[in-house]
C-alpha cells in the first residue's frame, strides 16, 4: 500500500512532537540547575567518594559513593556488603552528564547502599551501539571490584534516566556472565524510552544517527530475555504520550515473558522533575526501590 507524503509529514510531526522534548519543557533549565546545585553541595560533603575509570575517554568513568557507616559503628570495624544501585542518566546519547545528577545518590548512601553514577561518550562522536558497549564495560569492572568497593553483587538494580532507561533495560537483557555478575534484585528505567525506531523520524536523529538495524537491535522492546527478578517501570503522568505509551507497552513485554513489572505513572511529574520521585524519602519510587534493594530475599542466582 502506498503510502501519501502527507501521511508521512503527519508521522514525522507526531514523534517529533513525543519525542523532542526541549521546547515543550522551558522549564528544563532550571530544573537541571537545581540538580546541579544540588550534586555539587552533595560531592563536597560525601565521604569517600571517588572516581572509576573504566575507558580512554574522561567521559568514561564512575562515581563511585560508598555507603555511610551507621551512626555509632566502630571506624575500624569493617561493613558487610552493601547493597548497590547503579544510575545511568539520560539526555537521549547526545548530551548531559553523570554528575549532574550525584543528588540522587545522597539518600541512598544514608541508608547503607552503594550508588554508582555510571558516565560514558556522547553522539555524534559515539553511537548507541558504542555507549551500550562502554556502559556494559563499565558494569563488567564494578562486578570484577565488588569485594574491593564492598558491594554485594548479588544485590544490584540497574536505574537510569530517558536514554539510560533504555541502557538500564539493555543491560538487563544481557547475561549475567557476560557482565561478570549476578541477576539483578530489580531494573528501574525512568521515563525510558524502549524502542527507538520512531527517533528516526525526529530531530534527536540529527546527533545520534542510528540506522533503522541500529534502532531495532538497541530496543528493549524486542529483546526475548530478562536478567532481573523485578522490574518497576516510572513516567511522568505530564508526560508525552510517546513517552507513557512505550512504558506501558514495555511493562506488558516484560509481564509476556513471566518477570514481576509494575507501571508507576506519577501524577504531576514531567520527564525532567520525576527524578525527585527517585531521590527523595516519602515518594513511592524512592521507597519501592529502597525496599527491593534491602529486601532479604536476593535475586535467583
Amino acid at each position: 500500500m502506498e503510502v501519501s507524503s502527507y501521511r508521512i509529514l503527519e508521522l514525522v510531526q507526531r514523534e517529533e512532537l513525543n519525542y523532542s522534548l526541549r521546547p515543550r519543557h522551558p522549564e528544563r533549565d532550571s530544573v537541571y540547575a537545581d540538580y546541579r546545585t544540588r550534586s555539587e553541595q552533595f560531592r563536597a560533603q560525601a565521604e569517600g567518594w571517588k572516581s572509576i575509570s573504566y575507558g580512554e575517554s574522561e567521559r568514561c568513568a564512575i562515581d563511585w559513593f560508598p555507603p555511610l557507616k551507621p551512626a555509632g559503628a566502630d571506624a575500624g570495624a569493617p561493613q558487610a556488603p552493601a547493597p548497590l544501585l547503579i544510575f545511568i542518566h539520560g539526555g537521549f546519547w547526545r548530551a548531559l552528564d553523570h554528575r549532574l545528577f550525584s543528588f540522587i545518590a545522597h539518600e541512598y548512601v544514608k541508608r547503607g547502599i552503594a550508588v554508582a553514577m555510571l558516565g560514558y561518550q556522547l553522539a555524534p562522536e559515539v553511537r548507541v551501539t558504542d555507549i551500550f558497549e562502554q556502559v556494559c564495560s563499565a558494569v563488567r569492572l564494578l562486578n570484577a571490584q565488588a569485594a574491593e568497593l564492598n558491594f554485594d553483587p548479588h544485590r544490584v538494580c540497574i536505574s537510569g534516566h530517558s536514554a539510560g532507561g533504555q541502557l538500564a533495560a539493555m543491560l538487563s537483557g544481557t547475561p549475567p556472565d557476560q557482565l561478570g555478575g549476578h541477576p539483578l534484585v530489580s531494573v528501574v528505567p525512568v521515563s525510558g524510552v524502549f524502542s527507538l525506531p520512531p527517533l528516526l523520524l525526529t530531530t534527536v536523529n540529527h546527533d545520534v544517527r542510528m540506522t533503522p538495524d541500529e534502532a531495532l537491535r538497541m530496543s528493549p522492546s524486542v529483546l526475548t530475555r530478562f536478567y532481573g527478578a523485578q522490574f518497576l517501570v516510572a513516567v511522568g503522568g505530564l508526560e508525552t504520550e510517546g513517552f507513557i505509551g512505550q512504558s506501558r507497552d514495555f511493562v506488558d513485554t516484560v509481564k509476556g515473558l513471566g518477570i514481576p513489572a509494575s507501571l508507576q505513572i506519577v501524577p504531576g511529574r514531567t520527564h525532567f522533575d520525576i527524578l525527585e520521585e527517585l531521590a527523595s524519602p516519602g515518594f513511592e519510587l524512592f521507597e519501592r526501590v529502597l525496599e527491593q534493594l534491602l529486601s532479604p530475599h536476593l535475586s535467583e542466582t
